[in-house]
């Protein structure tokens, strides 16, 4: 009978000596707080008791079945067989269905918007076809096991405010101002574009982080597109003592783990910027949340890590208003994953069978930087995760809808709406990254002199308005100009030269056409000349490509 009593013991015995171990020998690592969140997750809200029950049920049944002197041994064989089939039976009662609970989470923060649901595009139809008519609010309700709705609705044509700079260049400018200090780095996963409000011009940043157990974190850089970057310290009065890349006592993450057991981060959600002097470090955090048989993962806020004469401040906040911080509040992590779930929402059988769902482009011009564009809208001045999709199961890089979900904000527990636009099949921002990269190089080929010759790169088109993007021509990671053009060529394509260095003789001067998509009422003599030799040089262009009549 002490042995039965030894093995039920074991498995909640060796637990709980392992998070005494890291709790009261080693707390500095952190690991006890992983073990709290571990808890909370299978044994609180998942299936891990009743595999606890199944392991002693099934210790029972052998010591039972070897002790042939008790009474009634086959009755108490049956009750414990029965028992063991119940608890095995919860078992799968909690693995069955749970991704496809984890899609209705997800899908139920999802709308999918159409010019006109009597004509829905070829890319929501497996949604659309027996599915309900004004339903629930929905002009559309899919009839499927997991549900999405169809509204009317059109992406606004004012778009977003243009980026300054590439990420690429970013990259570059803020690492050389990371190198004042030994032990401190700029963390690239950090860099983070934060658009300017008003009059302001939007600008780059990233975290200087420390490493080891003695280097804490070294500032924040910024840079504005142009010239060299600038940073703010932790030093005097916001001298710090943690790091991302910290060990034992330096470690920040450790701190993090120890004050909020239940609240983790994405390391590339992190972001950082200088209010005046002072660096300020912003975490948007995420939990597990209770839903159905187990947990799903939820915003939880902010935390801000300020230095405060040699020691760290953390401040959470659970709730952060529109307009409240200069960048993003909510995790880029989980709008990329709740991107990825609107696969669900036509049902499983749609997502396997017939590859429903949209993807991120994966265009070698973009080098990788294809989604989660943090962009301002120019109509409401709210901060927003734009990614412009493709056909999930599809190799074409044409672009059929957009997905947009609020960045500036976030309420814990509750996830931010997000808005896919699929496209009509004639919309003209239909587009494809590989025939926008073809016609800029064109273009540029013949206006521009020898600015791609000469080693000139095209990189980070990111959407603008309409159908016009923004890309950038880099020099050895120096930006040197910035393109905007439009896929259907309906807006004259705009090149501005953003260094004075750059190669390229024959390359503008500086904002040759910036001003030829302005009113027209507004421009003067001479800008209307230079916009009149614009649209002569664009006519002639397009009718040579076309060749005679």
């Amino acid at each position: 009978m002490r042995w039965i009593l030894i093995l039920w013991a074991l498995p909640p015995v060796m637990v709980g000596l392992y998070w005494l171990f890291w709790d009261l020998v080693a707390p500095g690592f952190g690991i006890q707080n992983g073990v709290r969140a571990w808890y909370f997750d299978v044994f609180q809200h998942g299936g891990g008791l009743w595999w606890l029950l199944s392991y002693d049920f099934v210790i029972a049944l052998i010591f039972v079945s070897r002790w042939r002197k008790l009474d009634f041994r086959g009755v108490w064989l049956t009750i414990l067989a029965l028992l063991l089939v119940a608890s095995l039976a919860m078992i799968g009662r909690f693995a069955i269905n749970l991704d496809k609970n984890v899609g209705r989470f997800y899908a139920g923060a999802t709308t999918l918007y159409v010019h006109d649901p009597k004509q829905v595009p070829a890319s929501l139809h497996l949604i659309a076809d027996g599915g309900h008519h004004d339903t629930d609010g929905c002009a559309i309700k899919g009839n499927h096991d997991v549900t999405g709705c169809i509204k009317q609705g059109d992406l606004a044509t004012t778009g977003w405010e243009p980026r300054v700079g590439s990420l690429d260049g970013a990259q570059i400018a803020l690492t050389r101002a990371s190198g004042a200090q030994q032990g401190v780095s700029l963390d690239a996963d950090t860099i983070t574009y934060l658009n300017g409000k008003g009059d302001a011009p939007g600008s780059w940043s990233g975290v200087l982080d420390g490493s080891g157990i003695n280097v804490p974190l070294g500032g924040v850089a910024e840079w504005s597109g142009q010239g060299t970057a600038t940073q703010c310290t932790f030093t005097g009065d916001y001298g710090i003592d943690r790091a991302f890349g910290g060990s034992r006592k330096n470690s920040l993450n450790n701190l993090l783990r120890e004050r909020f057991p239940l609240i983790g981060f994405d390391p590339s959600d992190v972001w950082g910027y200088c209010d005046g002097k002072e660096p300020i470090v912003v975490i948007p955090v995420t939990t597990p949340m209770p839903w159905t048989h187990g947990t799903v993962t939820a915003p939880a806020g902010v935390i801000l890590v300020r230095g405060d004469h040699g020691h760290t401040r953390l401040d959470y906040r659970r709730e952060v208003e529109a307009g409240a911080l200069p960048g993003p509040v909510y995790p880029k992590s989980l709008s990329r994953f709740q991107r990825d779930e609107t696969k669900w929402v036509a049902g499983r059988e749609n997502m396997n069978r017939n590859h429903f769902g949209f993807d991120t482009t994966s265009a070698a011009e973009q080098s990788g930087h294809t989604s989660g564009y943090l962009l301002r809208n120019k109509a409401t001045g709210r901060l927003e995760w734009v990614t412009p999709m493709t056909l999930r199961g599809s190799t074409s890089q044409l672009i059929v809808a957009y997905s947009v979900i609020p960045a500036d904000a976030v309420h814990r527990g509750n996830l931010n709406p997000q808005a896919v636009y699929a496209f009509d099949d004639n919309d003209p921002r239909r587009i494809n990254i590989d025939n926008l990269d073809a016609d800029a190089r064109s273009w540029l080929a013949s206006n521009a002199g020898t600015v791609m010759s000469n080693g000139g790169k095209l990189v980070d088109f990111t959407p603008v308005d309409g159908d016009t993007w923004r890309g950038f021509v880099e020099f050895n990671g120096r930006v040197a100009y910035r393109l905007d053009i439009s896929a259907s060529r309906t807006v004259p394509t705009q090149l501005v030269k953003l260094d004075d260095l750059a190669p390229g003789a024959n390359a503008p001067a500086g904002p040759a056409n910036a001003d030829c998509g302005k009113d027209i009422a507004g421009l003067t003599a001479a800008q209307l000349a230079q916009c009149a030799k614009v649209f002569v040089d664009e006519l002639a262009n397009r009718q040579a490509q076309q060749g005679p009549r």
